[in-house]
């Protein structure tokens, strides 16, 4: 009679284990599923709370006046946040923008960044650096007439407001600190060329097509031909590719500006090209 009293005990001790294990795997699995279907824009409304985890930019990014940057933070849950940001440098500011939410951190290290950069390993940058490439080329736009891309009033929210870090002031916006557009495809170029001529005023910016120019801005463009060297087969244009001397940070990419570059080779118009002040920030590598 006891051992028969001890098993039904035992059984009744065992089921009452199995019944709280079960309510703490549904707990868990409600809270797995909470925090899943959070909605990604719920997620980078909070961003700003979450800690930096990096920012990266492709290598050669001053070289085109071409930016395609990466800002990522950690969320609570070890996940990953993250933000895209084109950058045109030269011109229109912000091209595009989009972002990232719930990415595993194996995900975004080993097939997000990757694919992002077409395989080629792009370079770590600060914090601040990054902020002051995005907000610095958004300010510049801006002053000519161009407003920034629709996408950024979300996408900032994984950036810091616009005066939160220092700028280094080493980058110039523009080329020379004029306005230069290269059209990229998808570009309404009409509107683009329309707006710097109503802002900004022809012989104030440059325009170096590629391909066939607008007809009504053809005029422009054999104007501009004349005082630019010829489209390379790249889709980017390099303007004046000129070996800069100084010191590029390996941390950054960024060449330190105000390093005087090489002597010109004696030409006929050396004596003009001499009397030039050498204002870009510029640095072309391996030219």
């Amino acid at each position: 009679m006891a051992k028969k009293q001890k098993r039904n005990t035992l059984k009744k001790q065992q089921r009452a284990l199995q019944k709280r294990t079960q309510r703490k795997k549904k707990l868990v699995q409600r809270a797995i599923h909470e925090s899943a279907s959070e909605r990604p824009t719920s997620v980078l409304r909070r961003a700003r709370e979450f800690p930096f985890l990096g920012a990266w930019v492709q290598r050669n990014w001053q070289q085109y006046g071409i930016a395609s940057m990466i800002v990522a933070r950690t969320q609570p849950d070890d996940n990953i946040t993250f933000g895209r940001f084109l950058v045109d440098t030269f011109c229109v500011g912000l091209k595009d923008t989009f972002f990232g939410v719930n990415v595993e951190p194996d995900q975004f290290q080993n097939d997000a960044l990757p694919r992002l950069y077409q395989g080629e390993p792009p370079i770590s940058i600060s914090i601040e650096l990054a902020h002051e490439i995005i907000f610095g080329a958004i300010e510049f736009a801006e002053a000519i007439g161009f407003r920034t891309h629709r996408l950024f009033g979300r996408t900032r929210n994984i950036l810091d407001d616009a005066d939160a870090h220092p700028r280094s002031g080493v980058i110039e916006f523009g080329y020379r600190g004029m306005p230069t557009y290269v059209p990229a495809p998808g570009d309404n170029q009409r509107m683009i060329l329309n707006r710097l001529v109503e802002n900004v005023g022809i012989g104030n910016f440059n325009y170096v097509p590629a391909g066939e120019p607008p007809e009504e801005f053809a005029e422009l463009f054999e104007q501009n031909a004349q005082a630019q060297p010829p489209v390379p087969t790249s889709p980017i244009w390099t303007p004046e590719q000129q070996a800069a001397s100084g010191d590029v940070n390996s941390d950054s990419g960024l060449w330190v500006p105000n390093q005087q570059t090489e002597a010109p080779a004696e030409t006929p118009d050396s004596e003009q090209t001499e009397e030039q002040p050498v204002r870009s920030s510029l640095w072309v590598p391996g030219t």
